[in-house]
């Protein structure tokens, strides 16, 4: 029978501790890059210029169909070879792609709660002597915002899910160092279940405020509705 020694995982916290902020750090810096790509394609989605428009819907169309391990491997691998001089550190390549993988997900998002506004509540608000820039601010982001929140939330709990790939290109987070630590020791079951656990403590509070706000829109509209 195996015996369990979580011993081990407790002689190297340092080393998982500091790969525990390398994961932090990635994650930061890609939901920022990604949301911010995200509202630009977005706001290209809906541009008038017909060019800038398709551009932004085969980038959408493009990432989001590419397996981001894919992508990764690819990105790493191939780029430097295809693009003479181009170097990637594993850091760079992941936050790119990871950024460029989110930002396809989150336009989407943004469109729809943009698109999801009745119009309506447009139409009323220029009635009433807003300009377009007026309505769109005051009565159109507003509730657009409030729509794109809950799955935008389940968007960033996936994204910072799939950063463990990073792993594939050395990039030193938490499942990379796990997995080296797992490997010197012969500790797997240790080492694995502890990484669980520190997702679970890392993402749990998330997934629930993602499921209250989902079930607060809901009653929301049904509200509005009756």
């Amino acid at each position: 029978m195996y015996q369990w020694d979580f011993g081990w995982v407790w002689t190297y916290r340092a080393a998982l501790i500091a790969a525990a902020w390398v994961t932090i750090k990635l994650n930061v810096v890609v939901l920022v890059l990604g949301s911010v790509l995200g509202m630009i394609i977005a706001a290209c989605r809906g541009s008038r210029f017909a060019v800038v428009r398709y551009l932004a819907i085969a980038y959408v169309d493009v990432f989001r169909t590419i397996p981001i391990l894919v992508l990764l491997i690819w990105a790493f691998f191939c780029i430097p070879v295809l693009v003479r001089g181009a170097q990637f550190t594993p850091w760079t390549c992941a936050v790119a792609v990871l950024s460029i993988n989110l930002s396809a997900f989150a336009a989407e998002i943004i469109r729809a709660g943009i698109e999801a506004v009745p119009t309506t509540l447009v139409e009323g608000g220029l009635s009433c002597g807003l300009s377009q820039r007026q309505t769109l601010r005051f009565v159109v982001l507003p509730i657009a915002i409030r729509n794109m929140i809950p799955p935008l939330v389940g968007q960033y709990i996936n994204s910072i899910k799939l950063s463990v790939l990073a792993s594939v290109i050395a990039v030193p987070e938490l499942l990379q160092k796990t997995t080296d630590l797992a490997s010197q020791v012969y500790r797997p079951l240790e080492f694995y279940t502890a990484l669980a656990v520190a997702f679970l403590v890392l993402l749990l509070p998330g997934t629930i405020w993602s499921r209250r706000l989902e079930t607060k829109e809901h009653v929301e509209r049904r509200s509005a509705e009756t």
